[in-house]
């Protein structure tokens, strides 16, 4: 193989990936453009709905059938509307109201509180928790008043104190959070990013009727085959850098949640030098790997529509283990670092949270770095088939 070939066939290839616009839209235009736009329109709807809600909450208020003053009083110190001539649950089905207390006597001539809600509703979901946590503090405020008349220590109630604290730092409650949606968005945009180049460069070279004269050229097919994939990978990684930037600027520009928690470990990324590079380096044979599978794909298709057709349910078989690496319980073993895709995820969100090791990192990038191999030999081969170069 020689190596000024490649980069020959390497530069004419990425000069005809540039001037393609299809491929630019794919690469570039969606983690630049289509990404930022959808996280800001999310923002904003998570921010609306929210406040819509409230709003909504004010509005419809609560339809009470109570006669105990003190459970009354709580209530109205929610700020929300008492409607006292309503059906409670009937109200709440009929939206007519946001969430419902009925108060009745136990056997004993004790009050019992039923608190009526429609989970499947959010504003009455979030109204219940409301009414929920006044009552609560209703009920401990009442057994402390009955214990201090009793002249019986309030220790008895709490015969300890119980203390919760988060020994994860912020950055670790970043990483657990970004974590979990990153590899997959890294992992399913360098699929359909990548889609379009190889399609220009496979069946849209049959389609144009150029990869005859390819062929003709003084270029062995392995040269050709490595400068196409070398192509797509560039392609690949540029599209998942360019999605890596844009989630972070965008995350950081928008407030999903009302919350301090939350959009303190919005504001929290992990992405230092070490872990850029970590995340670089396993992404390098998993681009070449997508690159040289759909390489191999991508010539069997007669023209670029084809193509297509062929390659989308690529992209679709990258969701489900790229989710699933994402998701928190599911560690990052000797044994899932043998699933390509999963073991990419899951390495990612475990170098996000700061808990990977370096066997199974290696274990992790040797297994890519074998899969690779052998798609980018399947690759050459395939290009080697007179009846997939000229099927018609």
């Amino acid at each position: 193989m020689r190596l000024h070939y490649v980069l020959t066939v390497f530069r004419k290839e990425m000069l005809d990936m540039l001037r393609d616009r299809r491929t630019m839209i794919s690469m570039v235009a969606m983690p630049v453009l289509v990404i930022p736009v959808i996280l800001f329109f999310m923002g904003k709807l998570v921010g609306r709905a929210e406040e819509r809600s409230q709003q909504e909450a004010r509005r419809l208020g609560i339809a009470a059938q109570v006669s105990n003053p003190q459970i009354r009083a709580a209530l109205e110190g929610l700020d929300l509307p008492l409607r006292t001539g309503l059906n409670p649950r009937e109200a709440i089905e009929r939206k007519e109201a946001a969430a419902g207390v009925v108060e009745s006597a136990l056997p004993d001539g004790r009050p019992r509180v039923e608190l009526l809600t429609d989970r499947s509703n959010p504003t009455s979901a979030v109204t219940g928790e409301k009414i929920r946590t006044a009552l609560t503090k209703l009920r401990e405020s009442q057994v402390r008043e009955g214990l201090k008349s009793a002249n019986v220590p309030v220790t008895v109630l709490e015969p300890f104190a119980l203390q919760q604290t988060n020994v994860a730092s912020a950055k670790k409650m970043a990483g657990n959070l970004w974590g979990s949606m990153l590899g997959y968005m890294l992992l399913l945009l360098m699929f359909t990013g990548g889609m379009y180049p190889v399609i220009d460069m496979t069946a849209g070279e049959k389609e144009r009727k150029t990869i005859e004269a390819f062929l003709a050229s003084p270029v062995h097919r392995l040269e050709i085959v490595i400068g196409k994939i070398l192509t797509a990978t560039v392609a690949i990684l540029v599209t998942a850098a360019l999605t890596l930037a844009s989630v972070t600027f965008s995350i950081r520009s928008e407030n999903f949640s009302r919350t301090p928690e939350m959009k303190a470990m919005m504001q929290t990324i992990p992405l230092d030098g070490q872990n850029l590079a970590l995340i670089a380096l396993t992404l390098l044979p998993l681009a070449i790997l997508a690159a040289s599978m759909m390489i191999a794909i991508a010539l069997f298709a007669r023209s670029f529509k084809e193509g297509q057709s062929y390659l989308t349910p690529l992209a679709f078989l990258v969701i489900f283990p790229a989710l699933m690496g994402g998701l928190p319980g599911l560690e990052l073993s000797l044994v899932t670092a043998l699933v390509p895709i999963l073991n990419a995820s899951q390495l990612i969100r475990g170098i996000l949270l700061g808990e990977w090791t370096v066997p199974v990192f290696a274990m992790t990038l040797g297994a890519n770095v074998v899969y690779a191999a052998i798609a980018t030999v399947v690759a050459t081969r395939t290009f080697n088939k007179e009846s997939v170069l000229f099927r018609s």
